[in-house]
């Protein structure tokens, strides 16, 4: 018999219509015979909703309560979702991460799962239920609950599937699958019928949003295939699994509203390793683009950046830091595909795009899978549109 994880995200769930159409989906699938663990999402706004509740409460929430407050959203989905499911006389059984045995490390709001015991969903399994979990959630070595971070339920379907061994792992969700570029700035973009891990990790850390990056990461560490797909709409999604690369080849356009540029100027070239040691112990990270002599500018999260600042003064006052500036409206806007280092004009390509189009650009990066440049977030949608137009076609 198989056995398939399914994650619904938030948007399918938003309303008691969508959790009852999701219900006939699993109902249908249960019915041919395949064994299932569902992992669910919180409803619609409801996360956005109790951070709001928590901020009116508190200047500054506990970490441990947020993690408190925020499992709550997918505590209600799971139970709805198991509900509707008996009411259409299928055999289901709704468990939280700590029921579920997702032990994770200490770190509140951005734990990561250290392994699945997964006793009770076993025991479904075995007894024909289908297990209903909630996604996002775990609980500490020290019996805390936890939370993953944003985009965590995806990680927690992936590491199931790997702890169970399931056949495949779908994700299911408002898209039809992976595109080239947001469909709803360029029409033309392509839906991929299939992509291997390495570049859907390069999308997703560079503010692709159809799956988190871990969850990326943990499928290609244990080589679980995955299919992106539409909740509703009987499409073909997209699957992501072992792929060969072999040469030079533009498969997408990336922007992340959510990073900032930061540019650092230190007072000596000689403490670029000291500063490098202090952002690691802060546990801060960071997209580099340019390390110079004295100089190193980079895309860090804006969520991260009163932690950003308060690191920089301190090195400021203790005369390792010169100068710093925050340029928060410039965002990184990406290139996604594979072998990019092996085309020594990309760079210059991309740079006379954007100026022939009028788009000022800042410092970027290239690595094998990626190239990223600084671009002004109000022209964000003109310059993923420019991009795509001239490495992918199409037309504005």
């Amino acid at each position: 018999m198989s056995l398939l994880v399914h994650k619904y995200g938030g948007s399918s769930l938003a309303t008691s219509e969508k959790i009852g159409a999701v219900a006939d989906r699993i109902a249908s699938t249960h019915h041919l015979g395949c064994s299932l663990i569902v992992v669910v999402s919180a409803m619609g706004n409801t996360t956005d909703a109790l951070i709001a509740q928590a901020e009116e409460v508190s200047e500054n929430p506990c970490p441990r309560e947020m993690d408190m407050l925020l499992s709550v959203g997918e505590r209600i989905s799971m139970a709805l979702l198991s509900m509707a499911l008996k009411d259409r006389k299928v055999p289901a059984i709704s468990f939280t991460g700590s029921q579920s045995g997702i032990l994770t490390d200490h770190h509140h709001g951005k734990a990561k799962i250290q392994s699945i015991l997964g006793d009770r969903i076993r025991a479904a399994l075995e007894a024909n239920q289908i297990a209903i979990v909630a996604g996002f959630q775990g609980m500490s070595f020290s019996k805390e609950i936890t939370t993953l971070g944003r985009g965590g339920s995806d990680t927690s379907a992936v590491a199931l599937a790997s702890a169970f061994q399931a056949d495949y792992c779908e994700i299911f969700t408002d898209v039809d699958g992976v595109f080239s570029a947001d469909p709803r700035w360029v029409p033309e973009a392509k839906r991929f019928s299939s992509m291997s891990y390495e570049v859907m990790v390069e999308m997703a850390l560079l503010g692709a949003q159809v799956l988190h990056p871990r969850s990326v990461q943990l499928a290609h560490q244990f080589q679980i295939p995955v299919r992106v797909a539409h909740a509703f709409d009987k499409g073909e999604g997209t699957w992501v699994r072992a792929e060969s690369m072999e040469e030079f080849q533009v498969l997408g356009v990336t922007s992340d509203q959510e990073q900032g540029l930061i540019r650092i100027i230190l007072k000596d070239a000689k403490w670029m390793a000291l500063l490098g040691n202090e952002i690691q112990k802060a546990g801060l990270s960071m997209l580099a683009l340019v390390f110079c002599e004295a100089e190193v500018q980079f895309f860090a999260s804006r969520d991260c950046l009163s932690r950003w600042k308060d690191l920089l003064n301190r090195l400021s006052r203790e005369g390792i830091v010169h100068q710093v500036e925050f340029l928060s409206e410039v965002i990184p806007v990406s290139l996604v595909g594979s072998r990019f280092s092996q085309n020594a004009d990309l760079w210059n390509t991309v740079l006379s795009t954007l100026a022939e189009a009028g788009i000022p650009s800042y410092a970027g990066l290239v690595s094998t899978f990626s190239l990223s440049i600084g671009i002004n977030l109000e022209l964000e949608q003109k310059a993923v549109q420019v991009l795509h137009n001239r490495f992918l076609g199409g037309s504005l």
